[in-house]
């Protein structure tokens, strides 16, 4: 390439987009290629795989529930509208713009390149735990196998622990005190549980008070159902402490499953987004095949509309509730993958002149649109299951790993044929968690290769060996003390530090790097601003950076210990592990920028605007040498003759 004949300064500091000290747009011929996606589709495909993954069914269906059902759904869409859809767009428009992974595209602002550290980090942890999560799901496609299914029967050794083969809602003991021919009944009007052995029920003389003592086919406290015990003692083999000593070996099949997803990423991922980016056309709309299925099964079930009734019926008193928009912000940011990298990276291996535009609304609808159907999915479901076994829907509602692999299980189980639709439910969700996978560990891969370009020749080996080392890094998750593992990763890796950094993000980008100037780079790079231009300025600049940092602060403010049990801590050293964890995915953002001040030269203020200004690598990823020269020089680059008139 030429030598740039000019650069200007649009109030936000000069814009270059050169390589080298003397605004030159160079390209290392000897830099391996970085690869781009093979059409549009896969691009799209491989986002809404991203976006739409585990959370969405065993997450945001029981939220929804348990928030005020359509109030929930409500606060979601308001967030969705001011910090999630335009944070995606963002992000998209810097990748795609620059050709650069999450590291590498803050040459648009250095002091911030800690950022794109810690989005790398972040997705090394979650990718490490949440293919243990789909070892789980692939221990339970095979099981499903099975003549019968395991979670359908109690073990022996299950009954002194309140094994029942269905979910049954719990009845207290009978409580009482008797004086001289006088008696009081705590319930009277309820059914209780007799005590062993009691048979004074059936006096007419206790009979005269309405006392309703029933006998129970359960043994212990509270009936468990097996499905239940069937994830604690088969599948997790789950201890009752965190205790060092406890932690115990691997659990054999269980590390089998997560040998055979990890062989799977990276088989698919062994080219880079050049493979995942094929496979992303059976994983990305399976799901949507699945769903649509037990979406039609589930609604044609005796009771389905009470399950839908508990889903959707709004409580609008919960909206004044801030914990209902606290838990919506934390789906948003699960499920729309914002601030892990993934979404810059897919970015950056598009084409430049892409729209993008239109890619980042249709990517959003599709992720509400799929939470909403997973929802229906997962209620009609559980109001047939309620009606048949007698309980309400409030009792077979589970969150979490609860849903995934305790309830709704149990609740196929009722179906005809159930072996089946087990087995294409855990598919199913194997599929989804798989498009999840690539995103998280590609991000850690490309933010390595834009570093050091000479590694981008070496990529098949980086893949295979990123997947040996987190096989074996994710090999504590596996063990009987594993549960606890992953929810210390999760919480401490990946829950409040997301927060942190999309307030710095957001901050990064429109405050210091200038809105003004990139919604210029937007219009230069798709021919028009993004609009109604007034919106997304609105929301860059005030919503999202503001609401985000108050849901950090609130979430600080609000902690609460990780517990094992109701009122029982985690351990001291899991909490300081955790901590530790912590600091690890967040340090990354002061320390490079104290680094940057360090060794920059002037002032402290001619320090701080030198490394809060574009570097030279900076610019956009079309080869052209019209981005540094005046709006006047650039004859009118897609019909717009002035990209900065906003």
């Amino acid at each position: 390439m030429g030598k740039e004949k000019g650069s200007y300064s649009d109030g936000n500091g000069p814009v270059v987009s050169a390589n080298g000290s003397s605004n030159t747009l160079d390209i290392d011929e000897g830099e391996e290629d970085r690869g781009q996606w093979g059409s549009k589709w896969e691009f799209i495909l491989s986002c809404i795989g991203l976006s739409v993954g585990l959370g969405n069914v065993w997450r945001f269906p029981y939220l929804a529930y348990d928030n005020g059902g359509a109030a929930f759904v409500i606060a979601y869409l308001i967030l969705q509208f001011l910090i999630g859809k335009p944070m995606y767009f963002m992000e998209l428009v810097m990748g795609q713009f620059s050709g650069k992974g999450p590291t590498a595209v803050w040459n648009m602002n250095p002091s911030a390149k800690g950022i794109g550290v810690s989005m790398m980090l972040i997705s090394l942890v979650v990718a490490i735990y949440y293919n243990v999560i789909m070892a789980y799901t692939l221990f339970y496609f095979f099981s499903s196998m099975q003549e019968t299914l395991p979670w359908t029967q109690c073990k022996p050794e299950w009954y002194a622990l309140g094994c029942v083969e269905q979910t049954t809602k719990n009845i207290p003991y009978c409580s009482y005190n008797m004086t001289e021919n006088f008696m009081l009944y705590t319930n009277q009007s309820k059914p209780c549980r007799c005590y062993e052995n009691s048979t004074f029920h059936q006096s007419s003389y206790f009979a005269q008070y309405d006392f309703n003592c029933t006998n129970t086919t359960w043994k212990g406290d509270k009936p468990v159902a097996v499905a239940q015990l069937f994830f604690d003692k088969d599948v997790i083999e789950k201890t009752d402490t965190l205790a060092a000593d406890e932690m115990g070996p691997p659990l054999w099949r269980l590390a089998l499953c997560l040998l055979l997803s990890w062989i799977i990423v990276v088989c698919c991922l062994i080219k880079g987004v050049k493979s995942s980016g094929k496979v992303v056309y059976f994983t990305a709309t399976f799901p949507y095949v699945i769903l649509l299925i037990l979406l039609v099964r589930g609604a044609t079930l005796d009771g389905a509309i009470d399950g839908v009734i508990y889903f959707i019926v709004p409580e609008w008193s919960r909206l004044l509730d801030l914990k209902v928009w606290v838990a919506a912000a934390g789906q948003m940011f699960f499920s729309l993958s914002v601030s892990f990298g993934g979404i810059i990276m897919f970015g950056s291996y598009n084409k430049f002149k892409n729209n993008v535009y239109g890619d980042a609304m249709l990517i959003a609808v599709m992720d509400v649109v799929t939470s909403l159907i997973a929802g229906f999915v997962i209620f009609t479901t559980f109001g047939g299951m309620a009606k048949k076994i007698g309980v309400d829907v409030q009792d077979v509602a589970k969150s979490g790993y609860g849903l995934a692999f305790v309830a709704y299980p149990e609740a196929l189980s009722q179906l005809p044929v159930s072996q089946l639709w087990s087995v294409l439910f855990f598919f199913m969700l194997f599929t989804l968690g798989l498009d999840s996978e690539f995103a998280l560990l590609e991000t850690f891969l490309t933010c390595i290769q834009d570093e050091f370009p000479s590694t981008r020749k070496y990529k098949s080996y980086m893949c295979v060996g990123m997947g040996i080392i987190c096989f074996f890094l994710a090999l504590p998750c596996v063990t009987p003390a594993g549960d606890y593992v992953v929810t210390i990763m999760d919480h401490f890796g990946a829950d409040f530090s997301v927060l942190f950094v999309a307030a710095c993000e957001c901050i990064a980008v429109m405050w210091v790097y200038g809105a003004r100037r990139f919604v210029r780079d937007v219009e230069y790079m798709l021919g028009y601003p993004p609009k109604p231009t007034y919106y997304w300025l609105f929301c860059w600049v005030i919503c999202a950076p503001i609401l985000i940092a108050l849901l950090f602060i609130y979430r600080m403010v609000q902690y609460k210990p990780l517990e094992i049990s109701d009122g029982v801590p985690y351990p001291q050293y899991a909490q300081t592990i955790g901590w530790i964890l912590t600091c690890f995915v967040m340090c990354p953002i002061p320390i490079t920028f104290i680094y940057k001040i360090i060794t920059a030269k002037g002032s402290i203020m001619e320090r701080l605007r030198s490394i809060m200004q574009p570097n030279d690598s900076w610019g956009p990823n079309d080869g052209s040498d019209k981005y540094a020269l005046s709006p006047q020089q650039r004859e009118g680059k897609y019909g717009v003759d002035n990209p900065g008139h906003i």
